[in-house]
């Protein structure tokens, strides 16, 4: 990821648990989806066919296999 880069982004998805808006987050090692409201977190690859354009713009910056 760049430097410069967020390492936080909201989405318009919402979070399985309570249904507020998840954010996408970058960590040393993994992008995951977390829900700041309840502190779940999530893996990514159950998000991304329903990637918005938060999630997309974010990825731009992250360097990985998206295929």
């Amino acid at each position: 990821m760049f430097w410069s880069a967020p390492r936080d982004a909201e989405t318009t998805l919402p979070c399985p648990n309570c249904r507020e808006p998840l954010h996408i987050a970058c960590s040393c090692h993994e992008v995951h989806m977390r829900c700041p409201a309840c502190g779940k977190t999530y893996p990514l690859g159950e998000f991304v066919a329903r990637a918005d354009d938060a999630m997309e713009k974010f990825m731009e910056n992250v360097y990985c296999d998206r295929i």
